[in-house]
Formats: structure tokens, C-alpha cells, sequence
């Protein structure tokens, strides 16, 4: 091992030790210590990329079985409570659908033919495109926007120059903060199982990330004229009409594989628009209709390119980060969290608490995962907030996973990992635009987005 690997194990048993070593007493009860130590020892296990996520994911119930957390029943209630877990899964397949049917490619390279060759339109085309491409996919198709966007830079060898730079930012904030606002099964599960930690009857709507992170959107493509305007690139990209026009060409005339995945996915979408009419379970239509994508007669999508794709390391690891929040409620730990450390935010002003959340979550995003985070923190930040008064549950953690793309390093987040390692641009360079685009969003968090949680009576 690395002398680095061995801090990091060094850390992830030591913590949970001090937590052990920590009295029992009324209100920070045996469960509770039982739950933390598990918690906190198995997650740091992920968060150091000590342990793959499938052993992670398996672990963790154990874990609160075995130190007297939870019975079984509590500690595998996620997998028999709902049919949660088989939604992430269809989600999954479902954006693999798509990808295979060729439909969401289609979507970029069309947009893409409509810049004119301003370089400006080439990259609000790209945002469009992509976050479009996001949207229908439920967020499972960040990889499509960063290979296209990395396919222009190549053919109009754009690699090292602030061109390039600018359409690797959009995929960037494609790939990433999106998650923040369009709406995806992992959020659901997540986000809403966490702030049932501090308000059981809290229920998570699809709609909800849309709503309450709307400022977010206007943000990105606020963000993108800014740097439009700091890097100062050519205003016409030579060949890069044509590059669009030439790809989309290839593609021919609409297949029928991408006809029947454009039904489909309006079938998906009307039934959760018209969920509240027939009151049948979300859940539903992420389990069933990416069957129909393999069923004889439609035949959309293999086994080889949309199944045996899946993570289902992933989705375990999912699966179990989901059950914290529902075991955290049933040993009592918002109530805790809150008699503990509410008393220390008296007099905080909401802004301001909502503001550390992001530093907080800027902080966390340099030490773990953003898959780590979700699964960790909206249950207590759902706790503190509802300590000092602020409305909804959710909106702590929302606050904290803006940080997703607040980043110094590729290292923070994975998809941004795959962008940095396509060599278009300098770690000095990704830095640098991290950097001032941080800045840009911490500013602008308390220009936009506040005042419109504060009208929509969420804080």
C-alpha cells in the first residue's frame, strides 16, 4: 500500500473507534452509537475508495445488524419497503435504451446544425442539446454529452486552445450540475429517503428538483457567457457548421429504432405527468416500460449493450445508502442530531446556514464521492435545518450538492474524471475556470436562488 492508502484506512478505522468510545446515555442511546459507528466506518470505506461499491453496499446492512442497530427487517427494509430500488434500476436501462436506439446522439448533432457557425450558438447549442438529452434520459446520459462535445474539439482540433476549453465547460456543466436540477431516480431515492430521517411524512416529488432548483438552470447558462466573455474566443468557428452538418448527415433518416424510442419515452413521461390523475406508484413506470424496449416487435434495445451495462455494483451500493436514512429515522437520530447541535445554530440566520452547507459540501466533495454524500448527509442536514426553522427538509441537502460541480480537482467527481482524461486542456487550466466558476455560483446562490426559495415558502 501507498502511504496515502494507509492514512486512509488508518482514518476509516479510527473514526468509528471514537465513536464507539463515545457514553451511551437517554438521548445518544446505544442504537444510535451503533448506527454511527456502522455508518461512518462503511462509508469512509467508499469515500477513500478503499472497498468497491457492490462490497460497500453489502456490508452496511450487516453492519447494523451485527452492532444492534436495527433487526434484519429494519436493516433490508429499503428492498422490501417499495419497489424504490427496482426504479433505479429501470432508470438505468432506460437511459441505456435510449443510447443504443440512437436517439439521444440525433438530438445533439441536430441542435448542433443550428449554430450558423457562431461560436456562441455552437456552445448554448451544446447546453441545449445536453441538458435536453439529460432530461429525457432522467440524467443517465452524461457520458453522450461529454464524447460529443470532446468529438468537436477533435475534429476541429480545438485541444489546448480556450475553443476547446468552452465546449469541454458545457459538458462539464451538462454532465454534472444538471443533477443538481433535472430530475433522476437517484435523487429521488436518496434526497427523499434522507429527509425522511427528519420528517417521516416527507415525500419527494419528481417535479421538485425542476421547481425548487430552477435559478440553477439560468445559472449554467449564465456561467457559460461569462467565460464566453473572460476567454474571448473567435465569435465564427471555422468548419464547425459543417462538422455538425456532416455528423447528422451520417445518421440518415430516422430509424425506426429511434421512432419507437421517442413513444416510449412519451409514454414514460405521460404517465408521471398524470400521476396525480391515476394515483398508480412512479415507481411503475420505470420497472415496466424499459421492458417494452426488448419486447418482440419493438426490439430497441440488447442485452449485451442496455443490461449487461449496468452497474449493479452501483446499484447495491445505492440500495444500501437508501436504507440510512430509514434507519437513522427508527434509532431516533434527527431528533438527536437536532437536541445536540440545534442549540449551537441559535441566532443563525437561514442564509447563512444554507450557505455553509455549500462550503460544507465543497469541503466533503474534496475527501468522498458525490454517491457518498447523497448518501450520507441529507438526513442530517434535513435534521439541523428543521431544527432552525427552515420549511422544507430538502432543501438543506440541495444546498450541499450544488458542490457536485464545485470542484478543484477532476479527481472530485467521477464524470468530470472522464472529461479531464480526454487531455483537451491543463490541470492549471481546469483549475482555473473551477475556480472562478465557483466563485460565480457562490455569488450568485444568494442573488437567484435564495430569494426564490424564499418565495416558493421553502426556507
Amino acid at each position: 500500500m501507498t502511504n496515502a492508502t494507509k492514512i486512509k484506512w488508518i482514518a476509516a478505522i479510527l473514526m468509528p473507534i471514537c465513536i464507539y468510545l463515545i457514553p451511551v446515555n437517554d438521548i445518544f442511546t446505544f442504537e444510535i452509537r451503533a448506527f454511527l459507528v456502522a455508518t461512518v466506518f462503511v462509508l469512509s470505506l467508499a469515500a477513500f475508495e478503499l472497498l468497491p461499491n457492490l462490497l460497500v453496499g453489502l456490508l452496511l446492512p450487516v453492519m447494523y445488524v451485527i452492532l444492534g442497530a436495527v433487526p434484519v427487517s429494519g436493516a433490508l427494509g429499503i428492498w422490501s419497503g417499495s419497489f424504490m430500488i427496482f426504479m433505479v434500476i429501470g432508470g438505468m436501462i432506460f437511459a441505456n435504451a435510449l443510447d443504443e436506439s440512437g436517439l439521444l446522439r440525433r438530438i445533439v448533432l441536430w441542435v448542433g446544425t443550428k449554430c450558423k457557425g457562431s461560436f456562441l450558438k455552437l456552445l448554448m447549442a451544446l447546453m441545449v442539446a445536453g441538458l435536453l438529452v439529460m432530461a429525457i434520459s432522467f440524467a443517465g446520459a452524461w457520458m453522450i454529452t461529454l464524447v460529443l462535445c470532446y468529438g468537436v474539439v477533435k475534429a476541429l482540433h480545438l485541444e489546448n486552445t480556450k475553443e476547446g476549453i468552452l465546449i469541454m465547460i458545457v459538458s462539464q456543466i451538462v454532465s454534472t450540475a444538471s443533477l443538481n436540477f433535472i430530475y433522476n431516480p437517484t435523487a429521488i431515492a436518496l434526497w427523499g429517503g434522507g429527509a425522511q430521517m427528519a420528517d417521516p411524512t416527507f415525500e419527494m416529488k419528481w417535479w421538485m428538483q425542476y421547481v425548487y432548483d430552477a435559478p440553477l438552470i439560468v445559472i449554467q447558462f449564465i456561467i457559460v457567457f461569462i467565460f464566453y466573455k473572460l476567454y474571448k474566443p473567435e465569435k465564427q468557428l471555422k468548419g464547425g457548421q459543417e462538422y455538425f452538418e456532416t455528423e447528422y448527415a451520417k445518421l440518415g433518416s430516422v430509424t425506426i429504432k429511434e421512432k419507437k424510442a421517442v413513444v416510449l419515452t412519451i409514454v414514460l413521461f405521460l404517465y408521471i405527468f398524470t400521476q396525480p390523475i391515476h394515483k398508480l406508484d412512479m415507481n411503475y413506470a420505470f420497472i415496466l416500460i424499459p421492458m417494452l424496449f426488448f419486447l418482440p416487435g419493438i426490439d430497441v434495445a440488447t442485452k449485451q449493450k442496455s443490461l449487461d451495462t449496468v452497474n449493479l455494483g452501483f446499484i447495491v451500493f445505492i440500495a444500501s445508502c437508501m436504507g440510512i436514512g430509514t434507519v437513522g429515522a427508527a434509532v431516533g437520530i434527527g431528533p438527536a442530531i437536532s437536541t445536540y447541535v440545534a442549540p449551537m445554530l441559535s441566532g443563525c440566520p437561514k442564509p447563512v446556514f444554507l450557505f455553509l452547507c455549500i462550503v460544507f459540501g465543497i469541503i466533503m466533495n474534496i475527501l468522498m464521492t458525490p454517491s457518498a454524500m447523497q448518501g450520507m448527509f441529507p438526513g442530517p442536514l434535513a435534521a439541523l435545518g428543521q431544527g432552525i426553522g427552515i420549511a422544507s427538509p430538502l432543501i438543506p441537502f440541495m444546498a450541499m450538492f450544488f458542490a457536485n460541480d464545485m470542484v478543484f480537482f477532476p479527481y472530485e467527481n467521477a464524470y468530470l474524471l472522464v472529461m479531464f482524461g480526454f487531455g483537451v486542456m491543463s490541470m492549471k487550466e481546469f483549475m482555473k475556470y473551477n475556480v472562478i466558476k465557483m466563485g460565480i455560483t457562490l455569488v450568485l446562490f444568494w442573488v437567484l436562488v435564495l430569494p426564490w426559495w424564499y418565495l416558493l415558502g421553502l426556507i
